[in-house]
């Protein structure tokens, strides 16, 4: 019961950090309503595999040893800004086509739905920043092993359940119609928040350097 109030306290903290909307709730909602329900639960699914990739770094400790390893974090880091202006570009290449041959949305990064949503959220600044310092902290320590099991499995649930909603209501009839009115507009919207993302934390690392921390 003692680990009880520390499991609490680390749901709520995931939960609201996974209801801020970021990357992962723009990927997962643009795929939805220009695509199909299963495409965006693939990218849901890749989510939730990333996002435990996450976790189990920073439990076992590598969360805080790549913070301290300052070239590879920043390389890391470097690394997630590309990706992240990459997939900003395509989706304003999108908004400002007068419309798409076909019918087709064009495509992310990669083909695979699945790997969208895993480089998505492994390249998030938002998660990088979570998953190394504040999850850290609020994780008790010397806890028994069931303590870490569980919060392996609430992640996991908390994760798939909220990314999972905002996939299927993005889906449904009603809010794609609605979507794909405003389509141009919503995917300049989209990749410019993308390509912000992506602008800041490469400009974060360069200043870094510059300063020498």
């Amino acid at each position: 019961m003692e680990y009880l109030p520390s499991l609490l306290g680390l749901s709520v903290m995931h939960l609201l950090m996974a209801m801020l909307p970021g990357p992962n709730t723009v990927v997962i909602s643009w795929v939805s309503a220009t695509r199909s329900r299963g495409e965006g639960l693939q990218v849901v699914a890749g989510v939730v595999c990333a996002t435990l990739i996450w976790v189990a770094l920073a439990l076992w400790g590598v969360g805080a040893l790549l913070a301290q390893a300052g070239w590879l974090y920043r390389l890391l880091r470097l690394a997630g800004a590309a990706y992240l202006f990459y997939v900003g570009w395509r989706l304003l290449r999108a908004g400002l086509r007068p419309a798409v041959e076909g019918g087709r949305s064009p495509r992310l990064a990669a083909r695979s739905p699945f790997v969208n949503g895993m480089m998505t959220t492994l390249s998030n600044p938002k998660s990088a920043v979570f998953w190394t310092s504040v999850f850290l902290v609020a994780v008790p320590s010397h806890a028994p092993g069931w303590v870490y099991a569980a919060i392996l499995v609430l992640v996991t649930v908390q994760t798939a359940v909220w990314y999972g909603a905002v996939a299927v209501f993005f889906s449904t009839g009603l809010a794609r119609r609605a979507y794909l009115r405003m389509a141009r507009a919503l995917d300049l919207l989209a990749g410019g928040v993308m390509v912000a993302l992506g602008l800041h934390l490469a400009d974060e690392v360069r200043r870094e350097i510059a300063s020498g921390v």
